[in-house]
């Protein structure tokens, strides 16, 4: 038996995970990741800190000698997307890393999509992706604009997982999933020069590296650190992927048409597709770049996934004990008694399936008969409504592969089949991105012959629900409620900025 090692690094948490070549994770260790909310909706992390995670999750992993080093075959990387993670010449890091969920951004994301619309209609049909918040293009641009100092000291700008790579190889490097998020040009599969000189960022060419493939080996680990933490000298290291592309591998969705949903700090969905099929720059599309081949992911990835879930414990719940709760939504009727809860509570608003910087969750419908269980089960159903709307171009017969942390819930995951009317299939293991960056070493060392033979032999699944069609017929009524409650609120929501800009101005002169 040979293994293969697979690291995550999350918003939340970093993973390092030892796999059989069954895909059987063998030892999982884990440090959690703390988000800075250095004020406003400003979200960072310390990227020292990131990478001392990193390796104490690696060295855990060495130390309990779960399997011979010896036949450790490699290392695959899977990590959290776009942001702004900028080094100097030296390696090291100039500032926090500005995260993916952090919505500094919005007076950039308005001059090119309200001021200059013919910038943001070219950045979304050159990237394939619409300009957002966390868009590492766009915080180059902020960075321009408000920290120019800071980035000049820089000479590279990288994504969170070639960050750590970097820290583990000596070498700085991207890979096309990554760099599809806001950099390439999807129909080049190049650097997109027109659309930075548009931006005005052009003279910041030489801080992006040139993108490689996800499976594409860029280096071995560095002798000190291979030595440091208790692994083989010489060990290779693939480029690695964006986190949510990892996973649809992991998942074993490798194929067009093929669903994923990822139920973590993000609800990522993605639905797979091949080049000619994606309509780059449609309204409302987002495409990412699937480690394999011409394939694409049509990718809906949601600011508010299990945040929600979290604010929910702390504040409406009376148990943390997720057996407990499941107990509640499973006992409480379907629409809550009329109660819909819109799941956007991050900071930076939302971003999938629409944009709005000051988007904000709320329940509606609430009435001196509502009960703590219809507001638990509201705030279930929200998410599960927001999968729904994200996932409006999903063929009627599909099977959606549901993983992260979400997943651990079978309430929640017959929900979600109720909601969508699909198949929901639950994969054996739980580290679906590490899972996917070790398969695509498996690949490239060959212990597989290929991808479909790596799927068949390593994704396996634990248990599947099909949906209650009584219920899908409710749900179908509910959403309607849904978009249409959504829709009115986005200029409620607009309003409640402005007024909140108004009240903190009196404030002050008070």
């Amino acid at each position: 038996m040979r293994y293969i090692l697979g690291i995550d690094v999350g918003t939340s948490n970093v993973k390092a995970v030892l796999f059989d070549e069954a895909g059987q994770e063998i030892y999982v260790a884990s440090r959690e990741s703390e988000m800075l909310n250095v004020g406003g909706n400003h979200a960072e992390q310390d990227m020292n800190v990131v990478w001392e995670n990193v390796k104490a999750c690696v060295k855990e992993v060495a130390d309990a000698r779960a399997a011979d080093s010896e036949k450790l075959v490699g290392v695959g990387i899977a990590g959290q997307g776009e942001g702004c993670w900028l080094v100097d010449q030296n390696g090291n890091p100039v500032q926090n890393a500005i995260l993916w969920c952090d919505g500094r951004a919005v007076a950039e994301v308005g001059a090119v999509t309200k001021e200059h619309p013919e910038i943001g209609k070219l950045y979304h049909r050159t990237t394939g992706t619409p300009p957002l918040l966390g868009n590492q293009m766009i915080l180059l641009k902020w960075m321009k604009e408000n920290r120019k100092e800071v980035l000049d000291r820089a000479s590279k700008l990288v994504f969170c997982k070639d960050w750590i790579r970097y820290k583990m190889t000596g070498k700085i490097q991207t890979e096309i999933t990554d760099s599809l998020t806001s950099l390439i040009d999807v129909q080049s599969g190049k650097i997109a020069k027109e659309l930075m000189k548009e931006l005005g960022v052009y003279e910041y060419r030489d801080y992006l590296p040139d993108p490689v493939r996800s499976d594409e080996i860029v280096g071995t680990l560095l002798d000190s650190f291979a030595d440091e933490v208790g692994l083989p000298r010489g060990l290779p290291m693939i480029a690695g992927a964006l986190d949510t592309s990892a996973t649809a591998i992991g998942l074993g969705a490798i194929h067009e048409k093929e669903v994923c949903v990822i139920l973590g700090t993000t609800c990522a969905n993605e639905i797979v597709l091949k080049k000619e099929d994606c309509e780059f720059g449609a309204e409302n599309s987002r495409y990412e770049k699937h480690p394999l081949g011409d394939l694409y992911v049509e990718l809906q990835p949601t600011l508010n996934g299990t945040p929600n879930i979290d604010w929910m414990l702390e504040h409406i719940a009376l148990t943390k004990d997720f057996k407990e709760i499941d107990k509640l939504v499973d006992s409480t009727p379907v629409g809550c008694g009329g109660v819909v809860y819109h799941p956007y509570i991050s900071v930076a608003g939302e971003r999938a399936p629409f944009y709005h910087p000051y988007a904000r969750a709320s329940f509606f419908g609430i009435s001196q008969v509502t009960a703590r269980g219809d507001l638990v089960r509201a705030v279930y159903e929200g998410i599960s409504m927001s999968i729904r709307d994200c996932l409006q171009n999903v063929d009627q017969d599909a099977t959606i592969f549901l993983a992260g942390g979400g997943a651990k819930s079978p309430v929640w995951a017959q929900m979600i089949a109720d909601v969508m009317g699909l198949k929901v299939m639950i994969p054996a293991g739980r580290e679906l991105g590490a899972k996917g960056a070790a398969l695509m070493v498996g690949v490239r060392q060959g212990l597989y012959r290929d991808y479909d033979e790596a799927v068949k032999k390593a994704c396996t699944f634990r248990q599947v629900y099909h949906p209650d069609l009584t219920n899908k017929r409710k749900y179908d009524l509910i959403y309607e409620l849904y978009k249409k409650v959504r829709i009115h609120n986005q200029e409620i929501w607009d309003y409640r900025h402005q007024m909140n800009k108004k009240i903190k101005a009196i404030s002050q002169e008070g």
